[in-house]
């Protein structure tokens, strides 16, 4: 009876000793959110963005993890036309990939996924005036980790994803086709669990 009691405490605690999680810090570049050159020259870009990601994974096999990354950013984005650029407020993103990763090299992994961006506009102007969107995204990228404490590693991360960009205000004007979106992230942070 006693060992009926014990097995998922002792099953609990060793899946929670190989879960491993993650915290960065960095910044996001994104390609323009709409251009179109066949009239007259229109682009709308986001600025470069701070960056939050947190993660989390268990082990699928025994050099394969599965997982789970959040990431928020925030940003200002502008409009040019004919030359002239207009401020258009504040952007925030926020996204969650579901991935695969695995080993490249010493400290260095892989990781492929696909998930949700959501767009939150702070204020409903421009191409937000209907307000914001959630897009599909493809992403990859490389983690480095480096023993850096007792139980913590320091973690470089580099991220790429890939979505296809519209919302109801850019199709109220006219634009009916969606938009390619590349988006490349740098950071920096600390991990805790596998090594």
């Amino acid at each position: 009876m006693a060992a009926l009691i014990l097995a998922p405490a002792a099953g609990a605690s060793a899946l929670q000793a190989q879960v491993d999680y993650n915290a960065r810090l960095g910044v996001t570049w994104a390609t323009a959110l709409v251009r179109d050159d066949i009239v007259e020259e229109i682009e709308v870009r986001q600025k470069l963005a701070p960056t939050l990601a947190l993660g989390a994974s268990l082990p699928i096999a025994p050099l394969y993890r599965a997982g789970v990354e959040l990431t928020l950013t925030s940003s200002g984005f502008r409009a040019t036309e004919s030359g002239s650029s207009t401020d258009l407020g504040t952007i925030r993103t926020g996204s969650v990939t579901l991935g695969l990763d695995g080993p490249l090299a010493s400290g260095l992994r892989w990781r492929a996924g696909v998930g949700l961006l959501g767009y939150w506009p702070k204020d409903a102007r421009g191409i937000f005036s209907g307000g914001g969107t959630t897009r599909f995204l493809a992403g990859a990228g490389v983690d480095y980790r480096r023993p850096a404490l007792s139980h913590w590693d320091l973690m470089l991360s580099l991220r790429y994803d890939f979505h296809r960009f519209t919302n109801d205000g850019l199709q109220a004007r006219g634009f009916s086709q969606s938009q390619g979106v590349q988006r490349l992230s740098a950071s920096v942070g600390l991990a805790r669990g596998a090594r």
